[in-house]
C-alpha cells in the first residue's frame, strides 16, 4: 500500500509546470479584466463629458436667441414710446412669446437654471415696466412731444435686464462643459492602446490555455502509465507468488 503513495519526479514536475501555466493564466485573465474595466470607466467618462457638452451647447443656443430675442423686445418697447407706432407692439408680443417658448422647449430647456432666470426677468419686466408704460403712452396723444411726467414714470420704471451678466454667465457655463469635454479627451489620448494590448493578452491567454492542457494531458498519462506499471508489477508478483507454491 506505501508504493501507491510514491508520487513519480516526472509527474511532479508536470503538476508543477501545469500549476504554473494555470496561474499565469489566471494572472493574465485578471489582467485583461483590470484593464477592461478601467478602459469601460474612461470611455463612460467621456460619453458624459459628451453627453454634458451637447446639453450645454443646446442650452448655450437657447439662451443666446433669448437674450437677442429680449434685446429686440426693450428695443420695440422704446420705439413705441417714443412714436407710438403699434407695429411695435406686435413685436414686442412676438419677442415675448419667443422667448417663453425657448424655456419651455424640451427637458434640457425646462431644466435650465439661466434660461428660467432670464425668463423670469423679462416676465418681471414686462409687468412692472412695460405694460405700464405702454397704457400711458397709448393715454398722449400722437404727434406731440412727451410730457415731463411721462418721462419721469419711464425712468422711475425699471429698466436694467443685466443683459450683459445673462450673456457672460451662458458663456461661462457653455466653456466649462467645453473644458470638461477636452479634459476628458485628453485621460483618452491613448486610446488605441488598449486595442494591441488586448491582442497581445488574448494571444497570451491562448497560449498559456494551450499549455496548461498539454500539462494537464502528460500529467494524466503519467498518472495513467504509473498505474499500469503498479498493476503489471502486481500481476507479475502475483504470477510469481504462484509458481513458488
Amino acid at each position: 500500500m506505501s508504493s501507491l503513495l510514491i508520487i513519480p519526479v516526472p509527474a511532479i514536475k508536470l503538476a508543477r509546470k501545469a500549476w504554473l501555466r494555470l496561474t499565469g493564466l489566471l494572472f493574465l485573465s485578471l489582467l485583461a479584466a483590470v484593464a477592461l474595466a478601467f478602459y469601460s470607466y474612461q470611455m463612460h467618462h467621456l460619453n458624459t463629458a459628451l453627453n454634458s457638452y451637447k446639453q450645454a451647447t443646446s442650452q448655450y443656443r437657447a439662451r443666446t436667441e433669448a437674450i437677442h430675442r429680449l434685446s429686440d423686445m426693450e428695443a420695440a418697447f422704446n420705439r413705441y414710446l417714443l412714436d407710438g407706432n403699434s407695429a411695435n407692439l406686435g413685436l414686442i408680443q412676438a419677442d415675448k412669446q419667443r422667448i417663453e417658448q425657448l424655456a419651455q422647449w424640451d427637458g434640457d430647456a425646462q431644466h435650465d437654471q439661466l434660461l428660467q432666470s432670464l425668463v423670469a426677468a423679462e416676465q418681471k419686466w414686462y409687468t412692472q415696466a412695460v405694460q405700464p408704460m405702454i397704457e400711458e403712452r397709448r393715454k398722449l396723444a400722437g404727434g406731440q412731444g412727451l410730457p415731463e411726467d411721462f418721462l419721469a414714470k419711464y425712468r422711475a420704471a425699471p429698466q436694467d435686464l443685466q443683459l450683459v451678466n445673462l450673456e457672460s454667465n451662458s458663456e461661462n457655463a457653455q466653456r466649462q462643459a467645453q473644458q470638461a469635454l477636452q479634459q476628458a479627451e485628453d485621460q483618452l489620448r491613448w486610446l488605441w492602446l488598449p486595442y494591441p494590448l488586448a491582442g497581445l493578452l488574448m494571444i497570451g491567454v491562448i497560449a498559456l490555455t494551450v499549455s496548461a492542457i498539454k500539462s494537464v494531458n502528460h500529467l494524466r498519462q503519467a498518472a495513467e502509465s504509473e498505474g499500469d506499471e503498479q498493476e503489471d508489477d502486481g500481476t507479475e508478483r502475483e504470477e510469481s507468488h504462484g509458481e513458488t507454491k
